[in-house]
């Protein structure tokens, strides 16, 4: 991102990290926030945050939890005090599970999805996510985004309670897709991937996936490289390679690997190639 100052924010990192002891939880919380989300990395006043929020989580509310795993895991802090709130946030919840009970339904999936994103993947934790998700049930309020970050949280979870969100997630996420959203495409990938990619697969109902596959081609225009990428690999599942629509996305979706193929890890780029040979599409 362009748009922001950096001078000012490294100022106000200077100005911060000599008086970090006397920030509360809300304060930490917005301060690695704002960082996390103008795309400036600052891993000193990261540390910092972290090192002080660790004594203090249990004064944190779930919006200050989500805000502050979901900036460390945004901006791939990996430092060993950003690692330890990972650990604090999750012994957190789950001896606290009142929290989760407490949190918004937006916080539910930004603390599961900065877990996967941070590399802290936490079963346990998911359990609980996925239990007050499933509580709450068509109550929820999930736009397109946070169903995408908890299918992708969700992806390789395994239990009665992850089928029990994905059966949640296939009654509702196709009403919230928004045609006037930059970044709906970046939510029906994460779908798109999890489904196919993920342990969900034989789950899914037939006209789910026949109309998220026709959302996938409509809106392939937005497609920035991770969308191509998630897309493409979700489609490289053998049990699907003959089916007519598949082949139809892959030939739509053409392009854009040309494009952005060099973009791509060598294992999926040769993944996605050798799919296209398959189709005969190379």
């Amino acid at each position: 991102m362009d748009d922001h100052h950096p001078m000012l924010f490294d100022e106000v990192a200077k100005a911060s990290i000599p008086i970090i002891d006397t920030f509360n939880s809300q304060e930490l919380s917005n301060t690695v926030n704002a960082f996390a989300k103008m795309d400036h990395h600052h891993p000193m006043l990261f540390d910092e945050v972290a090192r002080a929020a660790i004594p203090i989580i249990e004064t944190f509310d779930s919006q200050n939890l989500a805000n502050l795993v979901s900036a460390i895991a945004r901006t791939r802090q990996d430092s060993e005090s950003c690692r330890a709130v990972y650990s604090a946030i999750a012994d957190m919840i789950k001896a606290n599970y009142h929290c989760l009970k407490e949190a918004s339904d937006i916080d539910l999936s930004a603390i599961a999805y900065a877990f996967l994103k941070g590399g802290h993947v936490d079963d346990e934790l998911l359990e609980l996510i996925g239990i007050e998700v499933s509580r709450r049930g068509a109550e929820l309020s999930f736009g397109t985004q946070a169903w995408g970050h908890l299918a992708a949280a969700f992806k390789n979870y395994q239990s009665p309670v992850a089928d029990k969100v994905f059966e949640l997630l296939f009654c509702s996420f196709l009403e919230q897709v928004d045609k006037s959203d930059e970044r709906v495409l970046e939510n029906i990938a994460d779908v798109y991937n999890a489904i196919l990619a993920g342990e969900h697969f034989n789950d899914v109902p037939s006209d789910f996936l026949t109309k998220l596959t026709k959302l996938a081609m409509e809106y392939s225009s937005r497609a920035r490289m991770e969308d191509v990428r998630d897309i493409l690999v979700g489609a490289t599942r053998e049990d699907i390679r003959g089916d007519p629509l598949q082949r139809k996305l892959y030939t739509t979706y053409r392009p854009l690997f040309e494009r952005y193929r060099k973009d791509m890890s060598p294992r999926l780029r040769d993944s996605i190639n050798e799919t296209y040979e398959y189709l005969g599409l190379s």
